[in-house]
């Protein structure tokens, strides 16, 4: 099949729409295979009752685990460092424990990007100095901010770059300070793979269910004031799901074709030799193929990390607000449940007590210092110049500009302005299916020059 091409951005008025009412645009572009980051994946049926122990499935799956990296490193060159950006979160140390093992801390660099105060860039320095790996940071507000940068490092993914502004563009920074000559790893889907936010096994949900779901939790509060008349959003939905449910949830065909595929998956800069270990066939075949029970809220992953990587894991967790993974299992789930309602809560605008900062958004987003604010008011000025937006949304901008607006609202029009510039200086490489995760699934996973692949590692939305 010959490539396909994403409509140019500044034309595609649907894509804005989407783009406003969501943050990405959810619609495939055309010849874009749905479910296209599971590719390796080979879709054996689940195994409903285990015929093995817990603990045999544990030692099953930290043999998984090993496979998927060796299969990672066979298919790439020797030279270089092997490069992971470490968060306090779970993916990206299980990937720093993977490379220990494989490669030894003197091949491994570790990259995290904040502030002191954070937890994902402290608890990360801490895991750092325990692996006894070099350890390139990145101070949120030492990076040069500017629109050019900005709009550098769209152009450097795809048009239209999800929320182009905060991490993805010190995770870019990161990426060219460190250089192409290295191997980098990525946690692309691993909280999905492993279950985060799978069903249980009492669940039974419809097509349409899902998708109501769906749509609840990805839709912008507030995006209603900037949307054309009439839009109705969910019509960018897929309408029929791809596999039969007793392979892949409803839930979970939305969440890889859709949010992963089309959002999560937009993070990587071209150019770069990037490996998805979670998205190996070893890996795949193993998560999809143990007992729903297991893995709903990644409780076997969670005990594979227990079991493989202990040192490490026994340090603090963002994921746990401070708490290591050898807590309870009752104080995990408590910790769990409570970040879900907060995050949920978050989403819908709802105002919330002050908590501790976990990543460098929380800082950035707040554009309350001279580099972001000016950047802000100029992108929402230009943005208000094009005319994009119908009369209504006037006062919106203006709410945004003064800072009256929530970040997420803001952070998605300062988005589009980004990628509007970013589509006027279009370039090939950046409208190039082969440059984007989800074109060319015999590229998930292996080296290539642009491979799908930190919301680990410090490098999420």
């Amino acid at each position: 099949m010959p490539p396909t091409l994403e409509p140019r951005f500044a034309e595609d008025r649907a894509g804005i729409q989407d783009f406003l009412a969501f943050g990405f645009v959810p619609r495939l572009a055309p010849g874009e295979a749905p479910l296209a980051l599971l590719a390796e994946w080979g879709r054996q049926p689940r195994r409903h009752r285990p015929d093995v122990s817990e603990d045999q499935l544990v030692r099953e799956g930290v043999r998984a685990l090993r496979e998927a990296f060796e299969l990672c490193a066979s298919r790439s060159p020797a030279a270089g460092d092997q490069v992971v950006f470490l968060s306090g979160g779970l993916d990206s140390r299980t990937i720093l424990g993977a490379l220990l093992d494989l490669f030894g801390p003197g091949s491994v660099v570790a990259a995290t990007f904040g502030m002191p105060g954070e937890q994902d860039y402290d608890f990360a320095a801490q895991v750092a100095r325990r692996a006894g790996v070099r350890h390139e940071r990145l101070e949120s507000f030492s990076a040069p901010w500017s629109t050019g940068a900005l709009v550098d490092s769209v152009l450097a993914r795809r048009v239209p770059l999800p929320y182009p502004f905060g991490q993805r563009y010190l995770s870019y920074v990161l990426h060219e300070r460190i250089g192409r000559e290295n191997v980098f790893w990525d946690g692309l889907c691993g909280d999905a793979v492993s279950g985060d936010w799978a069903p249980g096994e009492d669940e039974h949900w419809t097509w349409e269910a899902a998708v109501d779901e769906f749509y609840r939790e990805h839709r912008i509060a507030g995006s209603d004031a900037v949307l054309d008349p009439g839009l109705d959003p969910r019509a960018s939905m897929p309408a029929a799901p791809v596999l039969d449910p007793s392979l892949l949830s409803f839930p979970d065909q939305l969440d890889f074709g859709v949010r992963q595929q089309r959002y999560t998956g937009t993070r990587i800069p071209s150019g770069y030799t990037v490996h998805t270990p979670f998205l190996t066939g070893p890996w795949l075949d193993y998560m999809f193929g143990v007992p729903v029970r297991l893995r709903h809220r990644q409780h076997l992953y969670m005990e594979i990390q227990r079991r493989a990587y202990p040192r490490l894991f026994s340090l603090p967790t963002t994921t746990f607000d401070g708490q290591s993974m050898m807590t309870s299992a009752l104080a995990r789930r408590a910790h769990r449940l409570g970040r879900r309602l907060r995050d949920r809560a978050a989403r819908l605008g709802l105002p919330l007590p002050p908590d501790a900062p976990t990543g460098a958004n929380d800082a950035l987003r707040r554009f309350d210092r001279p580099p972001m604010r000016d950047i802000l008011v100029e992108n929402l000025d230009d943005l208000r110049l094009r005319g994009v937006l119908h009369e209504r949304a006037e006062g919106v901008l203006w709410d945004a500009r003064e800072g009256r607006l929530s970040a997420s609202m803001t952070s998605v029009l300062l988005g589009l302005e980004l990628n509007l510039k970013a589509s006027e200086r279009d370039e090939p490489a950046a409208r190039d299916p082969a440059s984007a995760v989800g074109r060319t699934p015999s590229a998930v996973g292996r080296t290539t020059d642009a491979v799908g692949g930190p919301e680990t590692g410090a490098t999420t939305s």
